[in-house]
């Protein structure tokens, strides 16, 4: 937990009251007393210190400082191929601790049917995880994930064939061209960026984005699992918007 994470509703008068998870880090693993200060964030608000004023054993009273502004969400939407239970969790902490704006989680053909019916995949599994990587990440945006049981449906609700607008498209494929060859982007442009399951996309499947304006790029030479080829794109893209603002 490198941020303190608080919700709105918790705040009164700039003080709140901590309890369970967030109590027990506070004081087994950074060992705070009263009057340490840790760095706070307020969910989709801005960020600053909280100093414990009071801890009777259960619950941590705080009080909060907002010094600093909201932090920017990334402007990426990501269409990820639901992947195995045990790496979805670790892949939308990841994706929290980079702050990408929306996850778009969906059904692919090389999707194992039966991780849709993850408890992993519930709404409560996928919140705690997004908010995990937030307080990883030092940020304040939770990413928005949805869930889509139809690839096609996703895709003919959110970029028809036909339809273009400004944000750049990309598919990540072994066959496609270098990321950092595919286009300048700079720190606002939006992205759209899909990403498969393990096995990759079919071939259909990437005909089908390329038809709506997908391009279809590669990350390198190795074959990545489903949570580092997360991390390794958003890695760099972050990297192609500093490049592009020298």
């Amino acid at each position: 937990m490198n941020l303190l994470l608080v919700d709105p509703g918790e705040v009164a008068d700039d003080v709140v009251v901590l309890d369970g998870r967030r109590a027990a880090h506070l004081r087994t693993v950074l060992g705070v007393t009263v009057g340490t200060q840790v760095r706070v964030g307020i969910i989709g608000a801005g960020t600053g210190t909280a100093e414990i004023l009071t801890d009777d054993g259960v619950a941590l009273t705080v009080r909060l400082a907002i010094t600093a502004p909201t932090p920017r969400a990334m402007p990426v939407d990501l269409v990820l191929a639901v992947p195995r239970p045990k790496a979805l969790t670790r892949t939308i902490e990841a994706i929290a601790s980079f702050a990408v704006a929306r996850v778009a989680l969906t059904n692919a053909w090389r999707v194992d049917k039966s991780y849709l019916t993850s408890p992993r995949l519930a709404p409560a599994a996928l919140a705690e995880a997004a908010r995990l990587g937030a307080e990883q990440g030092m940020t304040t945006h939770i990413p928005e994930i949805t869930i889509h049981h139809r690839l096609m449906e996703l895709l003919d609700a959110r970029w028809p064939a036909g339809v273009r607008d400004d944000r750049v498209r990309m598919i990540a494929h072994p066959g496609g061209i270098p990321i950092e060859h595919a286009m300048r982007i700079h720190d606002d442009d939006p992205i759209t960026l899909a990403i498969g399951p393990e096995g990759g996309w079919i071939e259909r499947e990437i005909e089908t984005f390329v038809a709506r304006g997908f391009t279809a790029v590669s990350l390198g030479a190795p074959i990545l699992r489903v949570e580092t080829a997360v991390a390794a794109v958003l890695g760099q893209l972050v990297l192609l918007r500093r490049l592009a603002e020298r």
